[in-house]
């Protein structure tokens, strides 16, 4: 997808190089600027040339890199209008469609864009997760980089996930605990165990110790999965079931993970976490995570969201297979894309550290010295920083508590489109959210 581009990236190679080898104080990194050089370029290569297909490529692919989707997109629209069979651009207007939670529209896109470049692949394959076509998708495991995860993928397709059950048509669940996480209480195989809610994840994950107590079996072989900011290695499984209140969901993907050292910092000096609930699962309701009176509430899916005219309306997209992401802005700065994640430990916020260098944010000396979950999860400490502002649409908190470090510096350009930090739990204290996937937006009203 990226090779009409890299003559436009070597381009810029002489102007790169100057650069410093980190991220300035009050300066993007170099690779956001490295970005947005290749766009000048590509801008100064299109004059007179809005024919050229090649020229065209370039371009969009620039733009969808500095996140100017609407842009990118009309640019991309033009190339096919030239060249019907363009892959480049297929496969961009078909990442821009899974954005956008269209999964149908994607397939189709993706799969005249080839299947060269891995990240086309994973793409498609995502795109067929998210229409339940786990055989299709279990075929490009290898393919996309996942190849652990093609024996979980062929036992969904065998027996189908996620079977809901029970006469409630609302269920709700009382936190035992909101900070640093929010914790439930549910039955993993019929054992009551604590839980963390987490939209920042995709499938259920389970700790070591819970799996062998709770009779969860592996399936297959290890994989990466997104969580608190980075990749982290699990083992594929399927959860019987798992009892939420009078609800029940069955035949549950999940992975396997040690969490003990995590679990110990999360809720110190009381019962082990089992594990995290992810977006996949709550995906199957209509979830309101109310951080004000403490509850998770999950209605059958379509469930009105009952919200009051006063509640604010936050468009999200979601990301590869079910990273829900908003836009905002820290401390004043630039537009940002945001992945939302509730179970970031004690925190509103979290992003690497060029990006809090960027907006002028850095850690004090004391809390260098204090340890984080961040440890447990990434292998190194986050620091703990505050930041001014963060707003995200018509929602404004001021000095958020923020972790620095987050969010790997790997995970900035993950998508092929700048992402550039964690919007976490302590952003919504006192609130209610419920994710109205029909609309696509996060509704939020202030708690009573």
């Amino acid at each position: 997808m990226l090779a009409a581009l890299a003559a436009a990236v070597l381009a810029a190679g002489a102007l790169v190089a100057a650069l410093p080898a980190r991220a300035a104080w009050l300066e993007p990194d170099p690779s956001y600027r490295e970005a947005q050089i290749t766009l000048r370029l590509a801008l100064r290569d299109t004059a007179g040339r809005a024919n050229d297909p090649g020229a065209l490529d370039s371009l969009g692919v620039a733009l969808l890199r500095l996140g100017r989707q609407a842009d990118a997109e009309k640019v991309f629209r033009c190339v096919l209008a030239l060249a019907p069979h363009d892959m480049a651009a297929a496969a961009a207007l078909g990442k821009l469609a899974l954005f956008r939670d269209r999964p149908a529209e994607a397939e189709s896109l993706l799969a005249v864009a080839g299947r060269d470049d891995p990240g086309v692949v994973y793409d498609l394959m995502c795109a067929r997760l998210r229409r339940g076509e786990y055989a299709a998708a279990a075929e490009l495991a290898t393919a996309a980089g996942a190849e652990g995860r093609g024996a979980l993928l062929a036992r969904l397709a065998e027996d189908g996930p996620y079977a809901v059950s029970g006469d409630a048509a609302e269920t709700q669940l009382l936190w035992t605990r909101v900070s640093p996480v929010p914790l439930v209480r549910v039955r993993l195989n019929g054992v009551p165990v604590l839980m963390a809610l987490d939209t920042g994840t995709g499938d259920l994950l389970v700790s070591q110790m819970y799996a062998r107590r709770c009779n969860v079996a592996p399936v297959g072989g290890q994989s990466l999965a997104f969580w608190d900011g980075t990749r982290v290695a699990v083992r594929g499984a399927v959860v019987k079931r798992l009892d939420l209140g009078g609800l029940r969901v069955e035949r549950v993907p999940a992975g396997i993970l040690p969490l003990h050292k995590w679990s110990l910092e999360v809720n110190p000096q009381a019962e082990e976490v089992a594990g995290v609930i992810g977006l996949n699962l709550l995906r199957r309701f209509t979830p309101t995570l109310d951080f004000a009176r403490r509850r998770l509430e999950l209605r059958r899916p379509g469930a009105d969201p009952g919200a009051g005219r006063d509640a604010a309306r936050v468009p999200f997209e979601i990301w590869g297979e079910s990273e829900l992401t908003v836009y905002g802005t820290l401390a004043g700065g630039r537009r940002m894309a945001m992945v939302v994640a509730t179970g970031l430990p004690g925190a509103g916020v979290g992003a690497p550290e060029e990006v809090m260098d960027e907006i002028g944010v850095r850690p004090s000396n004391l809390s260098r010295l204090v340890k984080s979950a961040g440890a447990f999860v990434q292998g190194r400490p986050w620091y703990e920083v505050s930041v001014p502002s963060v707003v995200v649409g018509p929602l404004v908190r001021d000095r958020v508590r923020g972790w620095s470090g987050a969010l790997d510096s790997g995970e900035l350009w993950r998508h092929g489109v700048r992402r550039d930090a964690i919007l976490a739990g302590e952003f919504f204290r006192g609130r209610r959210v419920t994710l109205d996937w029909e609309r696509h937006e996060l509704v939020v009203e202030e708690g009573e």
